[in-house]
């Protein structure tokens, strides 16, 4: 399909940028001045999404915007990024032909923004658009190399169409709150075309390698916080949980089945959809999630006692 090379400089095509930012007050404004400089494509307005914050974020971000009229600040106070996507999406969110979605601590890399947007364009029925890490972020390279090589979704940039956003709107769809593995769930809808009872079709999302982005590895990261990897790696393996229930459970009774809150979902969790994994990569942390998973259950099963 031929491209109108005015598409990405017609000040009447609107865009939207979600930057979702817990506590990333060291980060946040490094965020959005790569943002400015990609360049930002016009008519773009950008939210950030300060959701539980209790460093200087928020303050950050509005004395930024007091310079940047295309920066909006949205604060709140439930520190979910599954919940933050739902309040933009279905509420704070303008009518726009491409919406953006990044991390409060991540750099798009320069002509990301547009690359996404090219691809979005070069086909209606593309739903989404997934950037790549950096080349500059070495460490990232085995993910870099996968999803480039056989497919994926990258939450820390991407894009999605008109149409899917209209979709999901009027469909109602919402991520469960306390979902880990947004992107994960974001990227199988878009594969799906919102209709999980068929398989994948990888032409409906698509990876773009000249799309991206670049943070803060995980090692250096853990020299401000000695226990962010540990959290990491946590988190990895509650993610892995919580997408087996997910996906066992919307494959053959559909997304009506998706739950406010993923915890729904623990108390009808079976023994055999609990088994850590047998590597010594995920065994321990895993073991930590299971057990995660079953205080939360016997905390829920203990109010709905009372």
């Amino acid at each position: 399909m031929h491209l109108d090379p005015t598409a990405f400089t017609d000040a009447s095509r609107r865009r939207a940028i979600a930057v979702f930012a817990h506590n990333e007050s060291r980060k946040i404004l490094g965020c959005l001045e790569a943002l400015r400089l990609s360049p930002l494509l016009p008519n773009t307005t950008c939210y950030v999404i300060a959701n539980g914050c209790n460093d200087d974020t928020v303050a950050h971000v509005t004395e930024y915007a007091l310079k940047a009229p295309w920066v909006r600040v949205i604060v709140l106070e439930v520190g979910d990024k599954a919940n933050a996507w739902n309040h933009f999406v279905h509420e704070i969110a303008p009518e726009a032909e491409s919406y953006f979605f990044t991390d409060g601590d991540c750099q798009v890399e320069n002509g990301s923004l547009q690359q996404l947007e090219e691809s979005l364009l070069s086909d209606k029925n593309v739903n989404a658009a997934s950037g790549v890490p950096s080349h500059h972020n070495i460490s990232l390279g085995i993910f870099r190399h996968d999803i480039i090589m056989h497919g994926g979704f990258a939450g820390n940039l991407y894009a999605l169409s008109q149409d899917f956003v209209s979709r999901l709107r009027a469909q109602r769809i919402r991520l469960p709150q306390g979902l880990i593995g947004d992107d994960s769930l974001i990227g199988a809808l878009a594969l799906w075309n919102l209709d999980p009872s068929k398989g994948w079709n990888h032409d409906l999302a698509r990876v773009v390698p000249t799309a991206t982005f670049r943070y803060e590895s995980i090692m250096w990261a853990s020299v401000f916080d000695p226990m962010f990897y540990i959290r990491r790696l946590r988190r990895y393996s509650l993610r892995h949980f919580q997408n087996q229930l997910i996906r066992a459970r919307i494959k053959p009774s559909g997304l009506s089945v998706l739950p406010d809150h993923i915890e729904t979902l623990y108390l009808d969790a079976k023994n055999h959809e609990l088994i850590p994994r047998s590597s010594l990569k995920h065994y321990i942390f895993d073991r930590w999630a299971v057990q995660a998973i079953g205080n939360a259950r016997d905390t829920l099963m203990a109010k709905r006692t009372l």
